[in-house]
C-alpha cells in the first residue's frame, strides 16, 4: 500500500495508468479509496496473469471479492483503471470499459486514496487523479 496522506475523498471520479513489469506469482495492481487504515478500504485491481478485473473491500485486515470480470490488460503496456463511486455504487473501468458494477455500503465515509500491488508484483503507477463527485 502507498497511501496519499492528505486526501480526503467520498464519492469520487479516481483514475491511475498502471504498467505489470515483471512478477512470477502476481503481476496485479490497481488503486484504493476510501482508505481508512491498513485494514480498511476499497481496491479495484487488474492482473495480467490470471487475465482478471476485480473489485474488493478489505475491512478488519480481511480482503472479500465484491465483483470480478474476465478481463485481458497486456503486461509490458500502459492501461488506465478508473472508478467512480456516488454513495454505496461503485463503477469500475478498465481502459474505458465499463467491467464492474457493484454496491457495497461498508465504508461510507470519506477516505485517502492510495495504490496496491501485492506478493511479488512489479508494478508502475502514473497520472494518479481524483475528484470529489458532486
Amino acid at each position: 500500500l502507498c497511501v496519499a496522506d492528505n486526501t480526503s475523498f467520498k464519492d469520487l471520479d479516481l483514475s491511475v495508468s498502471y504498467k505489470a513489469v515483471a512478477g512470477e506469482e502476481d503481476q496485479g495492481g490497481g488503486p484504493v479509496w476510501r482508505y481508512k487504515d491498513a485494514n480498511n478500504y476499497y481496491i479495484a485491481r487488474m492482473n495480467p496473469l490470471e487475465d482478471n478485473y476485480r473489485v474488493y473491500k478489505v475491512e478488519g485486515g480481511k480482503r472479500s471479492q465484491l465483483g470480478g470480470a474476465a478481463a485481458k490488460a497486456e503486461a509490458g503496456k500502459w492501461h488506465t483503471i478508473r472508478i467512480e463511486q456516488a454513495g454505496n455504487s461503485i463503477k469500475c473501468y478498465l481502459n474505458g470499459t465499463l467491467y464492474l458494477d457493484v454496491t457495497d455500503d461498508t465504508f461510507k465515509d470519506a477516505g485517502k486514496i492510495g495504490l496496491w500491488t501485492k506478493a511479488d508484483a512489479q508494478t508502475r503507477f502514473a497520472g494518479i487523479h481524483a475528484t470529489e463527485k458532486k
